[in-house]
């Protein structure tokens, strides 16, 4: 079984698109300050490859996405992180994309704060869309949701985008239970080559006792509306059960999909409204979403609690696009806050249209065992994920080290 040091997350940078300070770098000769970009030491407001200097302040930042002059200071992390090739054409169509990030980070006595900027030069919203498309046979229901990963011919050529949504995500080590975490990080837990019936691919550590701390935005599935992070954590095997959602108590986002008449259809959609990626429990609980009751198998005509008539042969929002697709659709997921464990990191962002800006913050220590502590006089190795468009597939910065200014 391969260990492929392959998934930790990641955050990149270019200070010509990102924020940038106001400070020049701190001068210095070179292997000591990590000025020069490559040697990854700073002792202050400069850049390092490798280390994320959590600078300390009285009070934290607001979270609220527009960064204010508290992060003119803060020494940057900047990063090119790359898609890898794993094998088994896990990642086929992303491998080699790479993207630029800036990290930074800010604690007092009870936060730490971060700031991630990334470029991207697409938003990708339109996450496993439902949409209508006749195939002429009466027998079988038409309503289908779009792939979440690249569509390719027999010979390769990819002759369709994934449809999903962009994510971000960072991992720890728990209680410095992992093996070899502070050598391989992210990848530590990261196995490949295991074939088809576990997707070739899982997170997982490899003894029990062993436990990391996952950070995963996402930004359709509550990282826009609702603005957390979906916080996991990875544990041991069995392999398909390794990842977990942190302790909570309902609440989260939920498919988008049900049974009727034995054929899958979607659950939730809003009347007249185009252009939408997620339906929330406020949209349910206020009736702007109707609940589909009824699905006729033979024409795909759907039915709303309401009696209204969803005709997918001459309602052409529903029709899938030959090149891109229903846009118009209906939405894959409905929402709901996080609570509990799963939901204690807040966060807020922003896309200028060449890139994402992320800002959250955690507690140092949030009392949850399926959390990392912070304790500032120590250091912790890390490792950060950015998916373009991608389920899986995610670019890679590993062997990161977080420290804390004292």
């Amino acid at each position: 079984m391969k260990n492929l040091k392959l998934f930790s997350f990641l955050i990149i940078a270019s200070s010509l698109l990102f924020v940038q300070c106001t400070s020049d770098p701190i001068p210095g000769p070179a292997g000591t300050d990590g000025v020069d970009g490559v040697d990854g030491v700073s002792t202050g407001p400069g850049t390092s490859t490798t280390e994320l200097l959590a600078k300390k302040v009285f009070l934290g930042p607001q979270i609220d996405g527009i960064i204010d002059a508290s992060w003119e200071n803060v020494q940057v992390l900047q990063v090119v992180s790359e898609v890898p090739e794993p094998g088994d054409n896990v990642f086929q169509g992303y491998v080699g994309q790479k993207h630029d990030v800036e990290v930074r980070s800010q604690y007092d006595n009870e936060y730490i704060y971060f700031l991630a900027q990334w470029k991207d030069g697409q938003l990708n919203l339109n996450r496993d869309t439902w949409y209508y498309e006749d195939d002429g046979d009466p027998a079988t229901i038409d309503w289908h949701q779009e792939s979440n990963k690249p569509v390719f011919d027999g010979s390769g050529n990819k002759i369709r985008e994934a449809f999903y949504e962009d994510k971000f995500a960072m991992q720890w080590d728990i209680n410095n239970t992992t093996t070899d975490w502070n050598s391989q990080t992210c990848f530590a837990t990261c196995h490949t080559g295991l074939g088809a019936a576990t997707g070739y691919a899982k997170h997982y550590t490899i003894a029990a006792g062993e436990h990391t701390d996952m950070w995963h935005w996402k930004s359709v599935r509550n990282g826009i509306f609702y603005n957390q992070f979906d916080d996991k954590n990875v544990t041991d095997t069995p392999q398909n059960d390794a990842r977990h959602g942190d302790a909570h108590v309902g609440g989260g986002y939920h498919n988008n999909k049900q049974t009727l008449s034995g054929v899958t259809v979607p659950k939730y959609y809003i009347p007249g409204k185009e252009y939408y990626y997620w339906i929330t429990d406020l949209d349910i609980s206020s009736s702007n979403a109707k609940l589909i009751t009824a699905v006729d198998v033979a024409t795909g005509i759907l039915t709303d609690e309401d009696g209204n008539i969803i005709d997918p042969s001459t309602e052409v929002r529903y029709q899938r696009d030959g090149e891109t697709t229903g846009a118009f659709g209906m939405p894959s997921v409905y929402l709901e806050p996080f609570n509990g464990s799963r939901g204690d990191i807040e966060a807020a962002s922003s896309f200028e249209g060449n890139g994402w800006t992320l800002e959250w913050k955690r507690k140092l220590d949030t009392g949850n065992d399926d959390d990392v502590v912070f304790d500032p006089t120590q250091e912790y190795p890390f490792g950060l994920g950015v998916f373009d468009n991608a389920a899986i597939a995610h670019a890679i910065t590993a062997f990161l080290n977080l420290k804390f200014e004292q």
